[in-house]
């Protein structure tokens, strides 16, 4: 819980955020995991993931979104400052995330626009990172935390760039 209530607070885990290169990312992780494209048609942006956070990665290989899937009975995130993934328990309840975004000094208010219905979201308002969650009887439980950008400076690597092993 405390790297997902760090994650709300500085919108990153480790080297892993929106703006970040993915040569960078994997220069202190190692290479991620290919989990495909967003797009049938089109290679590029492309889906990584280091553990239960993933990436939604750019042509020119920037991420634009983290979307951390804590649904699982098992949530596995890097450890910042190492090459290793911790695994903790989840789902996590709306009490327990709140109270640790509390903890951390995190304000947050809801999201009210756009929320079908048995979901919930809260958003932190320093760092615009939402924090979903999926109703399950009388408490919520945490579906997924993310956060994205919606422009970015894209310079696509060159047609006769060397292989980055990531598509070029």
């Amino acid at each position: 819980m405390r790297i997902l209530a760090e994650f709300g607070s500085s919108a990153a885990i480790g080297p892993l955020h929106c703006g970040a290169t993915l040569n960078d990312i994997a220069a202190t992780l190692g290479p991620p995991w290919d989990i495909g494209r967003v797009s049938k048609r089109r290679r590029w942006p492309h889906l990584f993931s280091y553990g239960d956070a993933e990436l939604c990665v750019c042509r020119c290989r920037r991420v634009t979104m983290i979307s951390v899937q804590t649904w699982r009975d098992t949530i596995e995130l890097p450890v910042p400052g190492t090459g290793t993934l911790t695994a903790s328990a989840g789902p996590l309840t709306h009490a327990q995330v709140t109270a640790e975004l509390n903890t951390m000094g995190c304000r947050f208010s809801p999201v009210t626009v756009h929320q079908p219905p048995g979901q919930l979201a809260l958003q932190v308002e320093a760092t615009g990172v939402t924090f979903t969650f999926a109703e399950a009887g009388s408490r919520p439980l945490l579906d997924s935390a993310s956060h994205w950008i919606s422009t970015h400076e894209c310079t696509p690597p060159a047609t006769d760039a060397p292989d980055d092993g990531f598509g070029a």
